[in-house]
């Protein structure tokens, strides 16, 4: 069952927690219309102002054999390529369903066991399976956009939000997607230009009409001209 936006929250957009407080992803919108989304700094410290960027999935994660599950199961089984998982790898991520028996559906992941590769994680669910699930259809785990954020130099990967205060590697913080942002300059930009993730790891900077059309707009320049390697307003889209 879909759950409701939640309204109160018990960690402040500008504290972080090595504990989790929230679900991941989850969305907050303050009383100025900013919004951010929950979500959890990767293996390395993330410095306020940065652009967060998505974790890659786990190609020996994706397409792969299903155990057999019925419609109401919310324990799912799963061997693994050759990648191994760790526990609570894919907590708030998706169980997908990519081809045959319960095709298109997805379900929200509340935790998994740690299993070595090719081994067989056990993943339980926030919802039960609406589908049944057969060996002939193919699944695959998806992380949370929001789970292990890094200030990636990946300029095609998918933005998750700026880093309203300095992240511990590993703690769990809101990133901002919407509204009026404070982020690193990674070159110059006039006011009103489409702003994409930069090649300095964390920043955004002007989309170029001829190289940059493949890299995702996270928001527009505003308020003054970019100066790069400066903290700069801007307006987040990502929300």
């Amino acid at each position: 069952m879909a759950q409701p936006m939640k309204l109160s929250f018990t960690q402040d957009v500008a504290e972080t927690s090595p504990a989790k407080r929230e679900t991941i992803g989850a969305l907050r919108i303050t009383a100025d219309g900013r919004k951010f989304r929950y979500a959890k700094a990767g293996a390395s410290a993330l410095a306020a102002g940065s652009l967060g960027m998505a974790p890659a999935a786990v190609a020996a994660h994706q397409n792969l054999a299903a155990t057999e599950a019925a419609v109401g199961d919310r324990v799912v089984s799963l061997t693994v390529g050759t990648a191994a998982v760790a526990e609570n790898a894919y907590e708030d991520g998706f169980l997908q369903v990519a081809d045959a028996s319960g095709q298109g559906r997805q379900y929200r992941i509340l935790s998994n066991t740690a299993c070595p590769a090719s081994g067989t994680v056990i993943l339980t669910l926030a919802e039960p399976v609406r589908g049944a699930l057969t060996t002939e259809s193919k699944v695959s785990l998806v992380p949370s956009p929001w789970a292990g954020v890094t200030a990636s130099a990946t300029e095609e990967n998918l933005p998750v939000g700026v880093t309203p205060c300095d992240v511990p590697a590993g703690h769990y913080y809101f990133a901002q997607t919407g509204g009026v942002g404070c982020c690193l300059a990674g070159g110059t930009a006039e006011v009103g230009s489409m702003l994409v993730p930069g090649a300095t790891a964390g920043s955004l900077t002007a989309m170029n009409a001829t190289l940059d059309t493949d890299q995702p707009v996270a928001g527009v320049a505003f308020g003054a001209a970019f100066t790069a390697g400066l903290c700069q307003p801007c307006f987040l889209t990502l929300d």
